[in-house]
């Protein structure tokens, strides 16, 4: 052994060591906080680089202590010693990262690390002056016991330590973080070089072979280049492992990472399954974590709201299966705009969200926001289909603007806004938007109470034939019933319950109720035809034919007393929906109206393609048809193409009795508006009907005075 140690030597040791650990931090912190589906992968690559910079500090410190021996790299001992030190990286790594690290996990990883320390030194030791025969050496190594155990429970006692350090600084987030990461570097660079000593007390060497005198600038360049290239692995890893996380297995090319790339059945409560981003539950976890963590330090997150504008035709336009493409690729895309530091997840949808970390002010959030509304309006090319889209971020900022409960509402407002400021931009959440929130808040906690206290009713307005003025049918119309504010029309109601995934719920009672309604009135001898309008989130309701049969059947309603109204609008936005469902209807025997007719340019050629029973002219063409000449042309023109398609024609808005007579003498076949009634409820509904039975029964006619006076 050597009793005279090269002071440089020592130092590089010393730096090696401290610069290896201060690596490994940050090794384990990503791994801790990483949502990323390649953790797997990340945690072989860190594991590897943590084990061989282990391997490469030994190999300096034997440099050290044994310098005047002749060093054989490339042999079976080194090699083994390098295997022992690459589970040692396995064994740190998988436990330091852990969520929780428990008492007996610490002290079993401290255990292993420790004896499989004390290994690597002894198989690097047993390759000095190893002969060309890998199964015998020419140094005898026997072994001091007392000072054996020493070196065995002092590497463990170091272990455990290192890994409670590990453990405690992945989630510190204090202000000092920097430096004491650095302290507990140094420290550890200089225990390593101890323990290395500790281990030389416990061994002691028979040296028959001749030593091999070796210079010591040979050993300096060989110290200085193990600690280049262990520089130049940790860089590698970390280059790697962000490559690998940005850009997915599939930049690879290699087959045996692509089957990596499976879903991840242990985590998939967690897990997306399109995207493999993190889903709405687990992001809700680590935004609680983050939200700890932000607190503590002081600091500030930001959450960003991300929908993706223009996406719903997609699928109609080109089918799911690209939409699919399209939603797999802006994950991609969004994990590469934001830092490693942050996280993406899908919340359900088109709606992704981004947990932006280590902020000072709003400054360091907009870059970060540029790049992901940036990278969205690039154009996506799947199938060879190029498809163009953007997106509208919402941002509200931890603890500025409310807590983590309240954040992703405030975020969601932000986003709101920029949607309605033009799109494809991004918007803070203010006290502009803190207003609307506080009211959408409200309006949600009381549409949560209205479908709960049963506080919604239906208003019916009555369809008349053009020529008899005779009733034909009405309008089924929702109505909420408020406690405090009284009748509040949909149109006020409709878009947060939309919001605040109410919708359904709503639709679905509309529907029911008007059902109801058919079967009340025939219980009262009344034969009431209902159309009720259908809303665009029940197309994508795969049930609802079979919803609606049920219905039928449990209610007893014959298939001519229900209509189902869709307005054109919604049907040319969901084109391949609204086909889809027109031909289930058609086999199911459910009739279908298209609500709004005229308010799209292309109405005249979409009407001949279309599988529906009858159309109703926008209220638009109406108020000018005795005024404007071009839209009597175009009423006159619709009616005429509807009649020769077998299609029933209903003109909406009609206020006077000369809009009547012009849509009777253009063919019309009913109408409805505020010249006949306005919508009435139930009850007031089945007096009208009763009333206008019995007056016609008298005088053999119906008129408009009839209607104007039960509806008063």
């Amino acid at each position: 052994m050597n009793n005279h140690y090269d002071i440089w030597l020592i130092l590089l040791s010393l730096s090696a060591g401290s610069f290896a650990m201060y690596i490994t931090f940050g090794f384990v912190e990503h791994l801790y906080r990483t949502t990323s589906p390649h953790r797997k992968t990340l945690f072989n690559i860190y594991s590897i680089a943590v084990g061989t910079g282990l391997w490469a500090i030994h190999f300096i410190n034997l440099l050290v202590f044994h310098g005047n021996q002749v060093f054989t790299v490339f042999s079976l001992a080194m090699l083994s010693s390098w295997l022992v030190a690459v589970c040692v990286g396995f064994t740190l790594c998988a436990a330091a990262s852990k969520k929780i690290v428990n008492l007996n996990q610490l002290m079993l990883s401290g255990i292993l690390i420790g004896l499989s320390s004390y290994l690597m030194f002894y198989l690097a030791l047993s390759g000095l002056n190893e002969t060309h025969d890998i199964w015998s050496f020419s140094n005898a190594i026997s072994f001091r016991p007392l000072p054996l155990l020493v070196a065995i429970g002092v590497v463990f006692g170091a272990a455990t330590l290192a890994l409670t350090s590990l453990s405690w600084m992945k989630d510190y987030a204090g202000e000092n973080k920097l430096l004491i990461k650095l302290i507990f570097s140094v420290i550890t660079g200089i225990t390593i070089l101890a323990i290395h000593a500790t281990f030389n007390t416990s061994v002691f060497m028979e040296t028959h072979a001749i030593q091999a005198p070796t210079s010591l600038t040979n050993k300096n360049l060989l110290a200085i280049v193990i600690t280049l290239g262990l520089v130049c692995l940790f860089l590698l890893a970390f280059v790697v492992a962000l490559y690998y996380e940005k850009f997915g297995v599939s930049t690879f090319q290699i087959s045996i990472m692509d089957k990596q790339n499976s879903p991840d059945t242990t985590h998939s409560g967690y897990k997306d399954p399109l995207t493999q981003l993190p889903n709405r539950r687990a992001f809700q976890r680590e935004l609680e974590t983050a939200a700890k963590r932000s607190t503590r330090a002081g600091s500030t997150i930001a959450l960003a709201y991300i929908d993706l504008d223009h996406f719903k035709p997609i699928n109609d336009s080109f089918g799911h299966h690209v939409g699919d493409a399209v939603l797999m690729s802006v994950a991609q895309r969004l994990n590469t705009a934001v830092r490693v530091c942050d996280s993406v997840a899908r919340i359900g949808g088109d709606e992704f969200v981004a947990l932006i970390e280590e902020i000072k002010s709003d400054e360091d959030i907009i870059p970060i926001v540029e790049r992901i509304v940036k990278s969205i309006k690039e154009p996506f090319l799947v199938s060879g289909q190029q498809i163009d889209i953007s997106c509208s971020v919402g941002i509200a900022v931890y603890p500025r603007d409310g807590d983590i409960e309240k954040l992703m509402i405030c975020a969601d407002a932000a986003m709101y806004k920029a949607k309605e400021n033009g799109k494809n931009q991004f918007k803070f959440f203010d006290a502009e938007i803190e207003l609307a929130s506080d009211q959408m808040l409200e309006m949600q906690r009381d549409l949560q109470s209205a479908i709960k206290n049963n506080q919604f009713s239906l208003a019916f307005q009555p369809k008349v034939d053009c020529k008899t003025q005779s009733p034909v049918g009405v309008e089924a119309l929702i109505r909420w019933n408020h406690p405090t504010k009284g009748i509040i029309m949909p149109i006020a109601f409709i878009p947060a319950a939309e919001r605040f995934g109410l919708i359904n719920q709503i639709n679905d009672w509309v529907v029911e109720e008007g059902c109801r309604a058919i079967h009340r009135a025939k219980e009262a001898g009344i034969n009431l035809n209902v159309s009720i309008n259908l809303a665009r989130q029940q197309f994508r309701n795969p049930n609802l034919v079979d919803e609606i049969l049920t219905l039928r059947k449990r209610y007893k309603i014959p298939a001519e007393n229900l209509m189902f109204e869709i307005k054109e609008t919604t049907a040319i936005k969901n084109e391949g929906q609204f086909k889809h469902l027109l031909r289930q209807f058609k086999a199911a025997d459910i009739k279908v109206a298209l609500d709004d007719f005229g308010s799209h340019q292309f109405s005249l050629s979409y009407l001949q393609h279309l599988n529906i029973d009858e159309i109703k002219l926008d209220k638009v063409f109406i108020a000018q048809i005795n005024e404007n000449k071009a839209s009597r042309a175009l009423v006159d023109a619709v009616i005429r193409l509807a009649h020769a398609l077998d299609l029933n024609v209903v003109a909406e808005g009609v206020e006077t009795e000369s809009q009547r007579e012009a849509l009777a003498d253009l063919g019309c076949n009913q109408m409805q508006g505020y010249l006949f009634s306005k919508p009435l409820s139930e009850e007031n509904l089945f007096k009208l009907l009763k009333q206008l039975s019995t007056n016609f029964e008298s005088t053999g006619q119906f008129l408009v005075s009839d209607y104007q006076s039960e509806a008063a």
